[in-house]
């Protein structure tokens, strides 16, 4: 029997998205944090002990110290300390992820599985999800973000980007005045403290001239002003330029990247405001011939992402963790074991990084990293 939860529930229900933290944030307040160390912590997994595959367990995003949220097992999940939290599922559905959770306990994220998909927002410790968005486009990214004021930036089920705030939309995205025709937003990236909201828009049209296609960032600022698209150095087939996070001075990280198999290019990259350039990139970590940012603090200006190399005739190396402080050089985290995997996906103003790292065995496995600033090195 399917449970289905009716939307006058939702609204009531998402009105404790944004009260101070429930249950679970008091057990956090409770839980010791690691102390500063040498490498990555691992963080406990839904039962079997993992799936060791990778994007089934990994940290998407750092609440307060001691909080984290991401997947486990292929399922939402939440960590207070080391401790695993398994998000209640509703019927219908059976995989999923939250992508984003704010200082408050307000958590966002995305479900998938025979009802369809659909986008929810959570209250860590709560006994049940809230539906926001079912079906359509929803997920299509996987985008989703919360800000500390409790508003849910995300794709609509039509494709639309929207706001909510207690279950409610109180605001729709609008595509920037020169949009051209055929330009979608695929997915959410973030939303920072002052409400402004960073997306992610692709253009695919057959026009007379032929095939076009571009991607490139868009910011609705949280005023209500319009939505500006960030200009980028290339805009065409096979070439990508991916936002993955905003910071509370607008700030924008992301990777730029062109596909090609002989000598693919990947870089990590930045805009600074007022976004009249195309941005620049921090460069490469050394040793690595390709790399991107994942996400940049709310505060500091640190930025994580991953460094790899990869080509046609590249030999094959480790993904590593990078850490950039906002300037000079990209640094790079120690891992779980020597030449195995690592990843950073989220950083937060309290020098946490969260992500995925692979043990001296088989697989991936949740991670933070603890005083990370302290930890970062030169290779």
């Amino acid at each position: 029997m399917k449970r289905r939860v009716a939307m006058g529930a939702v609204v009531a229900a998402l009105a404790g998205l944004v009260t101070a933290g429930g249950p679970a944030l008091a057990e956090a307040g409770s839980e010791e944090t690691a102390a500063c160390a040498t490498g990555p912590t691992v963080l406990e997994t839904l039962p079997p002990a993992g799936t060791g595959r990778y994007g089934d367990d990994g940290v998407h995003a750092l609440g307060r110290p001691g909080v984290a949220v991401g997947v486990s097992a292929g399922l939402p999940v939440y960590w207070t300390g080391t401790r695993v939290h398994e998000v209640p599922m509703p019927e219908g559905y059976d995989r999923g992820f939250l992508k984003d959770v704010n200082k408050r306990g307000t958590a966002v994220g995305r479900l998938s599985g025979p009802s369809g998909r659909a986008l929810f927002g959570y209250r860590l410790g709560a006994p049940s999800v809230q539906l926001l968005s079912e079906g359509g486009a929803i997920g299509r990214g996987g985008g989703a973000a919360v800000n500390d004021a409790g508003y849910i930036a995300a794709v609509g089920a039509d494709g639309t980007p929207r706001v909510w705030r207690k279950g409610a939309v109180v605001r729709e995205l609008p595509l920037p005045a020169d949009a051209g025709s055929g330009t979608s937003v695929r997915g959410i990236a973030g939303i920072n403290a002052r409400g402004d909201v960073l997306g992610h828009a692709v253009r695919t049209e057959d026009a007379d001239e032929g095939f076009v296609y571009g991607e490139n960032p868009v910011v609705w600022p949280g005023d209500g002003g319009p939505a500006k698209s960030l200009p980028v150095a290339v805009s065409e087939w096979l070439a990508h330029n991916t936002p993955t996070g905003i910071d509370s001075e607008g700030r924008v990280v992301g990777t730029f990247s062109a596909t090609d198999r002989f000598n693919p290019v990947e870089k990590p990259w930045h805009w600074a405001v007022p976004y009249e350039d195309t941005g620049s990139s921090p460069g490469l970590l050394r040793g690595f011939g390709q790399g991107g940012f994942s996400a940049i603090s709310p505060t500091t200006n640190v930025s994580v992402g991953t460094a790899r190399s990869y080509g046609e005739e590249v030999p094959w190396t480790p993904s590593r963790a990078q850490y950039w402080p906002g300037r000079g050089p990209l640094l790079a985290l120690p891992g779980l074991a020597p030449g195995r995997d690592s990843e950073a996906w989220a950083v937060s103003d309290d020098d946490r990084v969260g992500g995925v790292a692979s043990p001296e065995s088989w697989g991936f496995q949740p991670v933070i990293w603890h005083c990370a600033g302290k930890q970062a090195y030169r290779p």
